[in-house]
């Protein structure tokens, strides 16, 4: 995926992701472009992130925004994820037969919802083959949460930041500014297009765009929401209306089963690998 075509999922397209890793990601492309800068020509440095497979463990990395479609280069750069290549590995670790457990080490806040449904389903199925354990010690929100609450153990540091489920689709209508210009947008469509151009730039929204555009983020939130209460069926309703929880109170709520570190969770993974081999 080109810059470009990032530049144009940033609005009227769903997200699940928190409203600062949204606004931070918009900072950053938006002064990658003001400098004209390419990804090719940047000194893009190796990832530290935990990635590798170890006495039968296979360490995931989930970090930054959530995208599917993306670049390795443009994924380097800006700290990104792309799903697409997520689910592809995901799957990939249900066949290897050298792998007996699968460690998500999520620290992200969510992401484009694009491929993110298939991506949690992937994991639903890799946990019913092998186990899989979630570790979370900055941020597991939104779209990050969606994945990370289809392992069958999540741990959570007692600082960090999980919850947040919710979509939404930012839609900018500058009609107003472009009338104070003296500017007028006419979009010109057939008849039958009630909801063709949606959100054009220079244009409102009518009544029933909004309904539409309503209807489609409500869909996405109740695939959302089946999908985490399927894995996690004593969460409240109450804990699902988009807020974010500290991870004790992640634990409160049932969003996290246990409050520790990365290597506690490994400890507890590494001992079920070896339990379930007898």
């Amino acid at each position: 995926m080109k810059i470009s075509k990032i530049q144009e999922n940033l609005i009227n397209n769903p997200w699940l992701i928190t409203q600062d890793a949204y606004i931070g990601m918009r900072f950053a492309f938006e002064n990658y472009l003001e400098n004209l800068g390419r990804v090719d020509e940047l000194n893009i440095e190796e990832s530290v992130a935990r990635d590798y497979v170890s006495d039968g463990i296979a360490i995931v990395p989930i970090q930054g925004t959530l995208m599917r479609g993306i670049s390795e280069d443009v994924a380097k750069y800006f700290g990104m994820t792309d799903t697409s290549s997520l689910k592809d590995r995901i799957e990939a670790l249900i066949e290897d037969d050298e792998v007996h457990g699968v460690m998500l080490d999520i620290d992200s806040g969510g992401g484009s919802a694009s491929g993110i449904a298939e991506t949690a389903e992937a994991i639903a199925k890799l946990n019913k083959e092998k186990p899989v354990y979630t570790s979370v010690e900055g941020t597991m929100a939104s779209a990050a949460y969606w994945l990370g609450s289809q392992a069958s153990v999540v741990f959570a540091s007692g600082s960090s930041k999980v919850g947040s489920i919710g979509v939404y689709l930012p839609v900018i209508d500058n009609s107003e500014s472009y009338k104070s210009q003296g500017v007028h947008v006419e979009l010109i469509k057939n008849k039958e297009a009630t909801y063709k151009g949606a959100g054009f730039d220079g244009t409102a929204l009518t009544t029933d765009q909004k309904e539409y555009l309503t209807e489609m983020v409500q869909d996405i939130y109740e695939d959302f929401k089946g999908s985490v209460l399927s894995a996690r069926k004593d969460i409240p309703t109450e804990a699902m209306q988009g807020q974010v929880y500290l991870g004790r109170r992640a634990k409160g709520v049932q969003l996290v089963d246990v409050i520790g570190g990365f290597k506690d969770a490994y400890q507890m993974l590494a001992y079920q690998v070896e339990k379930n081999k007898y």
